[in-house]
């Protein structure tokens, strides 16, 4: 009875001098917690991209789901039979390796595996006085830690030959192996490498690969752990290693990613390929037009999942800067946010499908937008504008949005690049005059491929749940997709080969100036796609063969074979709130209206009046086709007394601009073009030019008139005592 008293007073020592060290010299498992390598996968599990950990070591970590039985055997077989059993030290091995180590008969170790694992935290020379230590914080790992822990602490941090450490990087560099893949042989020559990683590791001649996996399978048999027809099937078995480059499947993404150990993303990489593939192909055929670039991304709307990105043609591509990323760059979106203003537009009454629009020139401020064909069309409907992609009735359009405008929606959409005033981009904004990456464009266009609901797109499965922002309404992107999906055939003539016999897509092509940069982006109520092509350089393309790139013609063939990838689309239900009515579509309505149209219009928005829509170059456009005789034709018109109170247009010289002439040249060829517009009935207007005498002139009719170098005062007033002046600047060189 004394003598069990005497051991549970021991053991209560041991055991509270044990709680006292574990407090005192509290267990530090930093190092084996390292920097993980980063290993990337694709929706399938697929592993698509690996980069070394910031201190430059291939440390994939192994996941539970990868300890196989296969593996666990073979390893607790081979260097720790009794892990399961002991407390972290086994007692019997530690006494036969003092007996062997003192009596001369040798060296061998005596070190479990959880022993090995405190070695691991410290990787100090092998003294006595280290190996109590690791003896001391072996009981410590065991105390905090599951076997199972402590299993996975040796599997992710045991060495195995240069800069590969863990059991999954060994698997993947010298098998390309997932470890839950490997077979009996490969699983036993990976076991004995941590025991002399640089003997054992593979080398330029790899013939002592399959005598260590045999001696090592021979052992364990020995030990009765292994049968004998699994042994002789996996010593027949002639392993043979292969170290290939890590895989890099999607170099832009690899690139990108900073995170540390697994990232799951959502991309298809079957699709991926195509796409890649696709405008790998195109760039060998534009070299003619000096394009060497492009891009492409496809989006999934309902998840916002990025399921394709292809950053350039090729990565590698170093003479063409392929290693810039075409979906993150800043290149001009052309014509693509237009779709965008006529969304607002119709929401707040501007326009309805077949409203009538004017294609006439218009001034604003000194800006002067064009067409991209120089030519305006005059009246047309809504949806014509839009589908021809025409810049007056966007920018009109645009200017009477006000605090709704396009700005207005970039900038609740968080557009990393809009970084001004609204006033420092003015109305150039709406035909392409800011700096915006292809990812971006695409999200606002996957706003429309779900009803007007607007959130950031991601090729993240693990990602922060972002606030989905109702930006545009279900009824105008419904509108708008309809628009863009029954554009006339006719202008597609090089792509129509594409199209014929596929789904209704929506899509807006963009060009920038001087054809730098080329897209088309598409969508469906299931994806959407943006297609780019251009130079990361910033040169301009060129004309090839009397063709001119444009985006309809270079970037919309390859968004439509990306969308025969992604199979059968639907189309977009109409939504309640949408219904047929009369419009009218008078350009100004005189009594009863002369021309009725039936056009789907959102039941709670009410058409504004011309008063809020019709500008001063459109009542002079109308007096020069016949529509108005003169102004006070339109007496009776409830917005008479608006147009009458117009100041007088000044369309040429432009406001605070300079003109430049060449000074060799007569007089007579460095005349300034004056031209004025007013809207009283008598059509005489007055020219005043500094402190000379009037010159008498006709409204809409333009006269040359000399103007010597320097700054200029330059007014236009009518027979209605109204003025319009400006200043321009003229130098001579």
């Amino acid at each position: 009875m004394r003598k069990l008293n005497y051991s549970i007073v021991i053991l209560l020592t041991l055991i509270f001098t044990f709680l006292t060290l574990n407090y005192l010299l509290p267990l530090n498992t930093d190092r084996l917690n390292k920097p993980l390598s980063t290993v990337i996968y694709d929706d399938n599990q697929h592993l698509i991209g690996l980069k070394l950990s910031t201190d430059g070591f291939l440390r994939m970590p192994m996941r539970e789901l990868q300890v196989s039985l296969k593996i666990k055997k073979i390893l607790l077989a081979y260097e720790d039979q009794y892990f399961e059993k002991h407390f972290g030290v086994n007692p019997f091995s530690l006494i036969r390796a003092l007996w062997f180590n003192f009596s001369n008969q040798g060296k061998i170790g005596a070190s479990t595996i959880t022993m090995q694992v405190a070695r691991m935290m410290h990787n100090k020379p092998r003294t006595f006085s280290q190996k109590l230590i690791e003896i001391f914080q072996a009981f410590q790992l065991e105390w905090q830690y599951s076997k199972a822990e402590i299993l996975n602490f040796y599997l992710n941090n045991a060495p195995y030959g240069g800069n590969v450490e863990g059991f999954a990087s060994a698997s993947y560099k010298y098998f390309q192996l997932d470890p839950s893949s490997l077979s009996l042989s490969q699983i036993a020559y990976l076991t004995s490498i941590p025991k002399n990683p640089n003997a054992n590791r593979p080398k330029y001649d790899n013939s002592h690969i399959n005598p260590i996996k045999n001696k090592l399978l021979k052992r364990i048999k020995e030990l009765g752990l292994l049968k004998e027809e699994d042994y002789q099937r996996a010593k027949k078995e002639n392993i043979l290693v292969h170290i290939e480059s890590l895989p890099n499947k999607i170099p832009h993404l690899r690139a990108e990613i900073k995170k540390q150990g697994e990232v799951h993303t959502t991309i298809n990489m079957s699709l991926q390929s195509k796409v890649q593939t696709l405008i790998s192909q195109k760039i060998h055929t534009l070299k003619n037009f000096n394009i060497h670039n492009g891009a492409a991304i496809v989006i999934d709307n309902k998840s916002m999942n990025i399921v394709a990105y292809v950053a350039s043609q090729d990565f590698y591509d170093k003479k063409h800067g392929g290693q810039n990323n075409g979906l993150k760059s800043l290149v001009s979106p052309g014509s693509t946010l237009k779709p965008f203003v006529y969304a607002r537009a119709l929401e707040e009454g501007l326009i309805s499908p077949l409203k009538k629009l004017f294609d006439v020139p218009l001034f604003i401020e000194g800006y002067k937008p064009m067409n991209y064909s120089k030519v305006y069309l005059g009246e047309v409907t809504a949806t014509e504008a839009l589908q021809l992609s025409l810049n007056i009735p966007a920018v009109e359009l645009d200017r009477l949005l006000k605090e709704k405008s396009l700005y207005a929606l970039l900038k609740a959409s968080n557009i990393s690049s809009l970084t001004h005033p609204k006033s420092y981009y003015g109305s150039s904004l709406t035909l392409g005059g800011l700096g915006l990456a292809i990812k971006e464009n695409a999200e606002l266009f996957a706003m429309l491929g779900n009803g007007g609901l607007y959130q950031q797109a991601s090729y993240l499965k693990k990602r922060n749940k972002q606030k989905v922002k109702q930006l545009l309404s279900q009824e105008s992107s419904y509108l708008v997709s309809n628009i863009l999906a029954n554009a006339p055939r006719a202008s597609f003539s090089s792509t129509w080969g594409q199209m014929k016999g596929m789904s209704k897509i929506a899509f807006k092509t963009g060009t920038s100036a001087h054809a730098k940069d080329m897209l088309t982006i598409g969508y469906t109520p299931e994806y959407t796609v943006a297609v780019w092509y251009g130079n990361f350089s910033g040169a301009a393309s060129k004309e090839h063969q009397g063709i001119s790139p444009t985006g309809l013609k270079i970037a919309s063939p390859t968004l439509f074979k990306i969308f025969r990838l992604l199979g059968k689309q639907t189309w977009f239900e109409k939504p309640k709130n949408i219904s047929l009515k009369s419009i009218c579509q008078d350009a100004i309505q005189l009594g009863a209206c002369q021309q009725k149209v039936k056009d789907e219009v959102i039941a709670n928005v009410v058409l504004k009046e011309e008063c809020h829509t019709m500008r001063a170059e459109v009542l002079s456009y109308l007096q020069q086709q016949g529509v108005l005789n003169a102004i006070d034709t339109i007496k009776t018109h409830a917005c008479y007394q608006t147009w009458k109170g117009y100041k007088p247009l000044i369309s040429s010289p432009v406001n605070e601009k300079t003109y430049i002439y060449n000074a060799l040249l007569p007089q007579e060829f460095k005349k300034t073009k004056l031209e004025c517009f007013s809207f009283e009935a008598k059509s005489t207007v007055y020219w005043l030019i500094d402190n000379e005498q009037p010159i008498s002139s006709q409204s809409g009719k333009a006269f040359y008139h000399y103007l010597a170098p320097g700054k200029h005062q330059l007014s236009c007033l009518d027979e209605g005592a109204k003025i319009r002046q400006i200043e321009v600047n003229i130098e001579e060189r």
